[in-house]
């Protein structure tokens, strides 16, 4: 007989973001192979049941977790971008909320980075999808209104924003994996060399 929400005390959404806590919580010190379910359940005063009725599987609980730090980047960065700007301005106001988040968030993000390129699978799929759906789509916007109003060349908007924050992962990436030191204005002149490139010439 499958477990479902009824089976627990509390409120269905209180067992889930106990879960989901616990989850962070261990992920964060231990990383993903050497957390046990069994350690969550019983940190999140539940069972296990109750973590493939929410989650599905182990993998399914770590790509919860990271698509809600990938949405919360997202809302980070929308949230501080100026409207009334130049569209260049834009863009760069966004690399910069982009490489801002990455610097403040740093440990939690380089752990999942570190965690999601080795586990691949559902993990990697998750954070690419929502890194392209929630993170990236504010970019798409300004690249898709300067393309509209004539600010910038008419090219493919997806792949121009999957290019802007190609140069911003290079850099991250050789941080975290690497140890290469972050120079913010190093990645934003990189930008800035592209936008120039995007341009609509003169006329």
């Amino acid at each position: 007989m499958s477990a479902s929400p009824a089976a627990e005390p509390g409120r269905e959404s209180e067992v889930r973001d106990r879960i989901f806590s616990s989850a962070l919580r261990h992920f964060s010190h231990k990383g993903f192979a050497a957390t046990s379910l069994r350690e969550i359940s019983e940190d999140a005063q539940t069972t296990k049941p109750m973590i493939y009725y929410y989650f599905g599987s182990k993998d399914g609980l770590y790509a919860s977790i990271v698509r809600q730090i990938l949405e919360e980047m997202a809302d980070g960065i929308r949230s501080h971008l100026p409207v009334e700007a130049p569209v260049r301005d834009r863009v760069i106001a966004y690399c910069e909320r982009y490489l801002d988040h990455f610097l403040v968030q740093e440990e939690i993000i380089a752990l999942v980075l570190r965690e999601v390129f080795g586990l691949g699978g559902v993990p990697m799929a998750e954070f690419s999808q929502a890194l392209g759906e929630r993170v990236r789509q504010p970019l798409d916007e300004i690249l898709r209104q300067g393309m509209e109003s004539g600010a910038l060349s008419h090219d493919h908007v997806a792949t121009c924003a999957t290019a802007i924050t190609g140069i911003l992962n290079m850099f991250i990436l050789a941080h975290v994996f690497g140890g290469a030191p972050i120079d913010r204005e190093t990645p934003l002149q990189h930008v800035r060399y592209y936008i120039r490139g995007l341009a609509a010439p003169a006329s």
